[in-house]
């Protein structure tokens, strides 16, 4: 076996390549693996490289260490990664194939690459901690990651040494000022990890849970999420008192209001601290109402867990904002989430404290797929809480910019690119034409669509209008062109955005109406009901979408109108675990639930033919539309396997089936952390394996025409795996589920079959 080393020496600028033999070369067989990473794709045990001889060097710690790449000869072992540690290296993370970033000196390099099963050791290059799409500017806003046990002060020093400006911090994550020269001194900064361009959160809105998704049969049931606290991270809560949150979200059933101010940085220049209000959209309101509000005298806008407790975290507030952390034409000034912290971890610690095992996200970054520091931030919690489930908004994003009639790919926003998240899309809605509206309003619509209108002369029902007619430019060309915005549940919301992430993986996991979704209307500064404008806008708060059902109801639309249904289902269906099995389920077994139960939708191409043209896994509605009746309806078995599994150990589980009925098999887990510079970020790679009894074999997401199909490979790149069969022969079937690569073991996960 050959290895090949490049050696970086503490003080080292210039790249020095080194090849040795293994004690065992002349026994082992050797494997021909590539290092993926997002500057770019190599084999270095085939001499490949990414960068040539004279590419500077990091600069060393003042212990002498620095970062290196050491990569084994095939799937990684414990056994290996002592000896790798016992050598005196310190794992950092791991970088797909079969390597690991790690912290160590020169000398521990030499003797790391004469371990056996070591392929490879070579240097982590500067150019690795950035993607080559990072935008650089005269100045602008980058987020920095620290590598995790470095000293954080020595590397704002470091940076500040560059002439980089470092203008806020919390933990291990940086908003630092720079040129583009400066970034390239940064990267050369030993214990930095990564440099991203800064993009600024935005709520997921646009300018019928209980029937569609099915809550109103679960709740019946008495699946309501009584034994649960959600926590929704948003822009204010009604007046900012749990007495005042909202007359169907009463003070008896709210946790905590937190609130979340914010810093002021290079970013947000000034900020006007409001508290814990709903100033401005009624954003955050709305999508609390979604999650957990009792509804209406007459039911509208019931929640999808109408007896759960609330936590709510408010991040909104006046602020005026530099341009440099704005997309252009971007008001200075205005109403932003300041509060959201760099350091997310804070944010779902604060809530898991205060008792929220699922949170609820409407917001995001507009990166096109990309995992990001917001993405392994929120991984990184999530493995460390594994029965907190977190749902994330897709985005709004979508648009047909080639103009062919179908929405492009590619679009999903951060932190939805994380891993072990639940990521929700946009369908639309259908509340069976009603689309009421105040008539006792009297003043004209501020919707663009319905401009000259009152509520009186749309004949008390708000007109939808087309994505054409909305979204012109989004929307050139049919059929989503002339398509209505809401009516027809089997479709998507146009404007959703689509998969897949960069690496690859299938986004969203799950949908739910999006469009005209009518929910809980904050009570300050409304239009029309005695109160009065804003005092910082001058102006009334915005009506949502056409103009309000009543005083407390009122439509909206987005992404994060559809992220709360779901963040509700999960609440449910946590709800039924512990009232059925009496268990605190898992965020891998809550996930997988979602999934295995939800709906194929018939029209994701919006060409009003209800065909299945994209039958599922695809990157509009990726697993399907939310379910949470047949969730919960007890008809499926489940496993939590814990501790899990090891690389190459494997778990077999057997089932009788009568044959002639659909057999569904869902395998979800929890995976580590990724790194931001990896190209893929699986880092725990299970294979999902079903077994007829006659032998045929069904690999996980070998899929055609929405059913599992045999043959294909296994899955690399997914840490949700599913096996459709769409009518199983008669017998005992079995599911295995074996550890592919866990770098990071042993490795639980969850495992839910409907067709027993």
């Amino acid at each position: 076996m050959r290895k090949t080393f490049l050696s970086l020496a503490a003080c080292a600028f210039l790249a020095l390549a080194f090849t040795f033999a293994g004690p065992n070369a002349s026994a082992q067989k050797q494997r021909h693996a590539p290092i993926r990473l997002q500057a770019g794709t190599f084999t270095p045990t085939l001499g490949e490289t990414l960068n040539n001889e004279n590419t500077p060097q990091a600069e060393g710690e003042a212990n002498g260490s620095g970062y290196y790449l050491v990569q084994f000869n095939g799937p990684v072992r414990a056994q290996w990664k002592q000896a790798l540690t016992d050598a005196g290296a310190e794992i950092v993370a791991y970088v797909p194939d079969f390597a690991f970033k790690v912290r160590m000196s020169a000398s521990q390099a030499r003797t790391a690459s004469s371990l056996q099963n070591v392929a490879w050791v070579g240097a982590f290059l500067p150019a690795y901690k950035s993607s080559p799409t990072l935008q650089r500017g005269a100045l602008a806003a980058y987020t920095v990651r620290v590598e995790r046990g470095a000293d954080v002060q020595a590397t704002i020093a470091a940076i500040s040494a560059a002439g980089a400006q470092v203008v806020n911090f919390e933990e291990d994550i940086l908003r630092v000022a720079a040129t583009a020269a400066q970034v390239d001194a940064i990267a050369r900064v030993s214990a930095v990890a990564w440099i991203e361009n800064y993009v600024l959160p935005e709520k997921h809105n646009e300018y019928g849970g209980g029937v569609i998704l099915g809550a109103n049969i679960a709740n019946a049931n008495g699946y309501d999420g009584s034994t649960q606290i959600a926590a929704v991270a948003d822009t204010g809560l009604g007046d900012g008192t749990k007495a005042g949150a909202h007359p169907d979200i009463p003070a008896s059933r709210i946790v905590k209001i937190n609130n979340w101010p914010g810093k002021t940085d290079i970013c947000f220049t000034k900020i006007f601290n409001d508290g814990p209000i709903d100033a401005d959209s009624g954003h955050g309101t709305h999508t609390s109402g979604s999650v957990l509000s009792n509804g209406g005298a007459s039911g509208e806008g019931k929640g999808v867990a109408p007896a759960a407790q609330l936590v709510f975290q408010a991040t909104e507030n006046y602020a005026q904002v530099n341009a440099l952390c704005l997309p252009p034409g971007t008001p200075t000034q205005g109403y932003y989430l300041t509060g959201l912290p760099d350091k997310l971890q804070n944010l779902f610690a604060q809530a898991y404290k205060q008792g929220a095992r699922i949170h609820s996200n409407s917001w995001g970054a507009a990166v096109s797929g990309d995992y990001n520091a917001n993405s392994a931030e929120v991984d990184d919690y999530a493995w460390k809480k594994k029965d907190l489930t977190i749902t994330f908004s897709s985005g709004n994003s979508g648009t047909d910019a080639n103009k062919n009639g179908i929405v492009d790919f590619g679009s999903v926003g951060a932190p939805a690119t994380a891993k072990n998240v639940i990521t929700v899309g946009a369908s639309e809605n259908d509340r069976q034409g009603h689309w009421e509206c105040d008539t006792s309003l009297t003043y004209q619509s501020h919707d663009l669509y319905q401009t000259g209108e009152t509520c009186s002369s749309m004949g008390g029902q708000n007109l939808l209008g087309t994505y054409g007619q909305r979204y012109p430019d989004s929307f050139p060309v049919n059929p989503l062109k002339n398509d209505v915005t809401a009516g027809n549940q089997e479709q998507m919301a146009a404007w959703s955005s689509r998969g897949p992430v960069d690496d690859g993986r299938i986004k969203p996991d799950l949908v739910a109406p999006g469009t005209w979704l009518l929910s809980a209307s904050q009570n300050l500064y409304q239009e029309g009901y005695g109160d009065p404008k804003n005092p910082r806008l001058k102006e009334y708060a915005w009506d949502g979408w056409g103009m309000p059902r009543n005083e407390f109801y009122k439509y909206m639309g987005g992404t994060s109108m559809s992220n709360p249904l779901v963040a509700g289902a999960a609440t449910v269906v946590r709800d039924y675990y512990q009232k059925a099995h009496g268990i605190n389920a898992t965020s891998a077994l809550v996930k997988a639930t979602l999934i295995n139960s939800a709906v194929d939708m018939l029209d994701e191409n919006n060409d009003g033919v209800n065909d299945d043209k994209y039958p599922i896994p695809n990157n509009h509605e990726g697993w399907g539309r939310v379910n949470v009746a047949d969730a919960t309806d007890g008809t499926r078995q489940f496993v939590e396997e814990k501790p899990g599994v090891e690389t190459k150990k494997k778990r077999n589980y057997q089932y009788t089936l009568p044959g002639g009925q659909p057999f569904k098999v869902t395998l979800v887990w929890t995976d580590y952390p990724s790194t931001e510079a990896a190209a893929r970020n699986l880092v725990n790679d299970l294979d999902l394996l079903v077994v007829s009894p006659s032998g045929a074999k069904y690999k996980g997401n070998v899929f055609a025409h929405g059913w599992g199909k045999t043959g294909g490979k296994f899955d690399a790149i997914n840490n949700v795996e599913n096996v459709y069969v769409q009518s199983a022969e008669a017998g005992t079937w079995t599911v295995r589920v074996r550890g592919a690569n866990v770098p990071y073991g042993p490795q639980p996960f969850a495992l839910v079959v409907q067709g027993p």
